[in-house]
């Protein structure tokens, strides 16, 4: 068995019944660390799906966008000249909300040549801000065309904002 512990100050011994609290508050505070970053970790985690996901919807609206400017210029035998002669296409799309990013789809029909029109995505409405960085938009293009922001379809244009072109390949 052994001696009780004596207290340095007094020289008697320490009573045995309850253990020291004075480490109560700091354990209560590596708790509410730890607690803490995993909140933080967790949040950062989501948020980054969160975006992924927004990125994959863009791109799937950009495809199905262009299916039905494509699909009624087979029926039609020319390029729509505004978006609304595809609205009964469009209903129920984004088209009219903007995108998961902000900012507002636009179509400009073919020049003379009446190769390609473009679907576009730009911040020029009011209350659409476009969220996008260039990395979202190589990040888009890796998904849906050829991965640089200068050449195939998906491409930057006039100020940097986004364009899909739609019809002949370029």
């Amino acid at each position: 068995m052994r001696a009780p512990r004596q207290s340095l100050l007094t020289m008697e011994p320490e009573p045995r019944g309850r253990p020291a609290r004075g480490m109560v508050l700091v354990e209560l505070g590596l708790f509410l660390l730890v607690v803490g970053l995993a909140f933080t970790l967790l949040s950062v985690g989501l948020g980054r799906i969160r975006h992924e996901a927004r990125l994959e919807q863009l791109a799937s609206d950009l495809q199905a966008f262009a299916q039905a400017f494509e699909q009624a210029r087979a029926e039609n035998g020319r390029w729509p000249a505004t978006a609304d002669e595809v609205a009964s296409r469009l209903q129920g799309s984004s088209w009219g909300r903007g995108s998961p990013f902000g900012g507002a789809y636009g179509w400009v029909p073919p020049g003379p040549a009446g190769r390609s029109g473009m679907i576009t995505l730009t911040a020029f409405a009011p209350g659409f801000p476009l969220g996008l960085t260039r990395a979202d938009l190589l990040a888009l293009d890796r998904r849906i065309d050829d991965g640089d922001l200068a050449t195939g379809r998906f491409r930057t244009g006039f100020n940097g904002w986004p364009v899909y072109l739609v019809g002949e390949k370029p």
